[in-house]
């Protein structure tokens, strides 16, 4: 399992992340599963013969219904992802089997038919969901059930409902088209992982909620990061921090811009910049009067500046050049 599905499995097992997101995959975003009544359970399925690991399984149950939903992790696509649904699902199934049959033995409760099954004719199983959320770049082209992974003869076309089937529940994150819909730790994290590839979509995105990306929490900053990829984002997601340890990720993404603007310069260019900044500098204009007259952005005149007094009185524009390349590097 890698660190990616690691960091997504821990953010999605909080109960009402996990409620809106099968909300959504499951029941079209019909609020059904109140995070209440969710409860946890061991995510691993024992068999015989091997043990196979769910990413995520918890218990639901209220006054109407009563079953256990498992949601599994997806960065690539899964071309068996059917069969290892219903794997699962069937070994969900025989872990309760298993319990209720032992429960029998204890109380030598059954006899005749029902003693050789070790399940009596009332006895019922839970009902057993699962959802795969795919969080992936590529569209998912896999089969969505166990038939479209089965090579079926024509002769045997018309016997084919008779095989066993079994039907996937697929939350493709990419695809999602009201992302307003889910809670807002959820719309941060799949915004990103929707627009991930494009950065014009994304800034705007952020843009539009702004006032959700002001104050984002360390743990939605860090999913992010892991999921997306994002590894440009790890040396800003400190900066703005507000006293409640929580990030601004619209400053995070303003300064991706402007060091990505930076880093695009060549040198000659900066340089020319460095020597015209320097010039204002002497004359005691403020950065804002600089930014202004050299139609920069103030952020970006503010971080020559500083190289600029930081070797002040010499000027040294090899050092200012070189600090400058630093601070952008840092």
């Amino acid at each position: 399992m890698g660190k990616a599905n690691d960091t997504i499995n821990s953010y999605l097992s909080d109960s009402a992340r996990y409620a809106d997101v099968v909300n959504h995959g499951l029941f079209g975003g019909n609020g059904l599963i109140d995070p209440r009544y969710l409860s946890e359970l061991d995510s691993v399925e024992k068999d015989p013969d091997s043990q196979r690991v769910r990413d995520l399984k918890k218990r639901y149950k209220d006054e109407a219904i009563f079953l256990v939903i498992g949601v599994e992790n997806q960065e690539k696509i899964h071309y068996a992802m059917p069969l290892r649904g219903l794997i699962y699902d069937t070994l969900s199934y025989q872990e309760q089997y298993r319990e209720i049959q032992k429960q029998h033995e204890e109380a030598k409760d059954l006899q005749g038919d029902e003693w050789v099954s070790r399940f009596a004719k009332t006895d019922k199983l839970v009902p057993v969901i699962t959802l795969v959320v795919y969080y992936g770049t590529k569209t998912w082209d896999a089969s969505v059930d166990l038939h479209g992974m089965i090579e079926i003869a024509e002769e045997l076309k018309a016997y084919q409902p008779m095989m066993l089937n079994y039907q996937m529940n697929l939350l493709e994150v990419s695809k999602i088209q009201d992302l307003d819909t889910y809670g807002d730790d959820l719309k941060m994290v799949f915004g990103f992982v929707k627009y991930q590839k494009d950065k014009e979509a994304l800034t705007n995105f952020v843009e539009e909620n702004e006032a959700l990306f002001s104050s984002v929490s360390l743990e939605t900053c860090r999913t992010i990061q892991v999921v997306t990829n994002a590894k440009e984002l790890t040396k800003y997601i400190g900066k703005g921090k507000d006293e409640k340890g929580e990030i601004d990720v619209c400053e995070a993404l303003q300064g991706m811009r402007e060091d990505a603007k930076l880093e695009g310069r060549a040198e000659g260019e900066i340089r020319k910049i460095i020597e015209l900044v320097l010039k204002k500098v002497k004359k005691g204009q403020t950065c804002a009067e600089i930014a202004g007259a050299l139609e920069e952005e103030l952020s970006y005149i503010e971080r020559i500046v500083t190289a600029v007094n930081h070797h002040a009185p010499e000027y040294d524009e090899d050092l200012i050049y070189e600090e400058v390349q630093n601070l952008t590097n840092d």
